[in-house]
């Protein structure tokens, strides 16, 4: 007996499977816990990196008009949510995410609290604060004063300036500011009778008026060499470009009909004396242009277009009738015109000869004598906005901001 005892005394072999099967549970245990707080580490910096990024952004929107608190609720959670999905280690794990944004406009602030429910493996056992994770931002907006207008383009060789009020043209922008980014001497033009009021004029540049007779009028007198404007929509995500379906490839329309949302391609032309009512949501204009032309009417609520692609441009002409209002929720709350910021474009151009202009010449045009109506942001970045009707433009709108590389 006692030999045999001796044998399995001195018997080593399966002691490292003894001593594994010891020591594996602790090892799992610790496995498990530093994971969890790996886990946690990045899923806080993912929604810190979320929270920063919209309340910066948002801010930035604060200050134009008509931005309100609801639009920029709406801007901030699309923000959060959009880059949240990008920097999670968790793929589209937005259903655990909690977002309370309180934007202010008589504080010109936005804060941004962000709570993200998980499951660790082990922490909540012996932390149980490592569950939600929480992180804070605030934006704060320096100056209180709205934008209405910016013309983004900088200087070229003959177009000096990215404001250019001709003839007898009045701009008004009551109680909100105009900003010229041109840091040209000419960055402000005004020619013969023009007109601008607003509640703040200012210049990157200078300012010039012509005239023989009469003189163009600013009220207040404008300020030069005002610090350039960053474009405040500059983070806002573009829309997503689908395939086109074949009934909307180079579409014109002459016959009262509602349009579906979606992605039309060559262009889409409204035609004859044909009323055209848009479904809410997205309208991409893809390679071509939008026309309202002859008598035609084209109306639209919590609409936007995209306008992307050589040629995208609008064409709103003397004799039809617009009457168009903003997105309300989503990537493209608020803004009525959304140019991708990709289109080819320049502003190399002749500033006195518009009707010979090279191709690569993005215009917008607003000729309609009866668009009282434009409610929302046209953020046409790439391309000169002209505006030439005989009768008041976007005056019954609530809001219109402008935010354009020339008007």
């Amino acid at each position: 007996m006692n030999s045999k005892f001796s044998a399995f005394y001195n018997n080593s072999r399966g002691n490292i499977a003894t001593a594994a099967a010891l020591v594996l549970p602790m090892l799992l245990c610790v496995g498990a816990y530093v994971t969890d707080y790996v886990i946690m580490f990045h899923q806080k910096a993912a929604l810190q990196e979320a929270a920063d990024a919209a309340a910066l952004a948002a801010v930035k929107e604060l200050g134009l008009v008509g931005a309100d608190e609801k639009l920029i609720s709406s801007v901030a959670n699309s923000y959060v949510n959009s880059i949240f999905n990008e920097a999670s280690t968790v793929s589209g794990d937005n259903t655990n995410l909690k977002i309370v944004d309180t934007p202010s406009k008589e504080d010109s602030q936005v804060k941004i609290d962000l709570s993200y429910t998980w499951t660790p493996f082990l922490a909540h056992l012996f932390d149980y604060r490592v569950t939600p994770i929480e992180v804070s931002a605030t934006g704060a907006l320096a100056g209180n004063s709205l934008t209405c207008i910016i013309g983004l383009m900088q200087p070229q060789r003959l177009a000096k300036s990215s404001i250019h009020l001709d003839d007898r043209s009045i701009v008004q922008a009551n109680d909100c500011a105009v900003f010229s980014n041109s840091v040209s001497r000419y960055g402000l033009r005004a020619v013969s009778s023009a007109q601008m009021t607003a509640g703040t004029i200012c210049s990157a540049g200078g300012v010039l008026t012509l005239g023989w007779r009469a003189k163009a009028q600013f009220s207040p007198s404008p300020i030069t060499d005002c610090p350039k404007i960053q474009d405040p929509l500059l983070q806002r995500p573009a829309p997503n470009v689908t395939a086109c379906r074949t009934e909307n490839n180079n579409r014109e329309v002459n016959t009262d009909t509602t349009l579906s949302p979606g992605v039309y391609c060559n262009g889409l032309t409204i035609s004859g004396n044909a009323k055209v009512t848009l479904s809410p949501s997205v309208y991409v204009i893809k390679d071509g242009p939008l026309i309202v032309k002859d008598t035609a009417t084209l109306t639209g609520v919590k609409s936007t277009f995209f306008l992307t692609g050589a040629n995208s441009v609008f064409d709103f002409q003397s004799d039809t009738t617009i009457d168009l209002a903003a997105a309300e929720t989503g990537n493209t709350a608020g803004i009525l015109f959304f140019e991708d910021r990709n289109v080819p474009h320049s502003f190399d151009f002749n500033p006195f000869d518009l009707d010979n202009l090279p191709k690569d010449i993005r215009v917008h045009k607003i000729s309609s004598n009866n668009a009282r109506n434009l409610l929302g942001t046209l953020y046409l970045s790439n391309s000169i906005l002209l505006v030439d009707a005989d009768a008041p433009v976007a005056d019954d709108s609530v809001y219109t901001a402008i935010i354009t590389g020339r008007l």
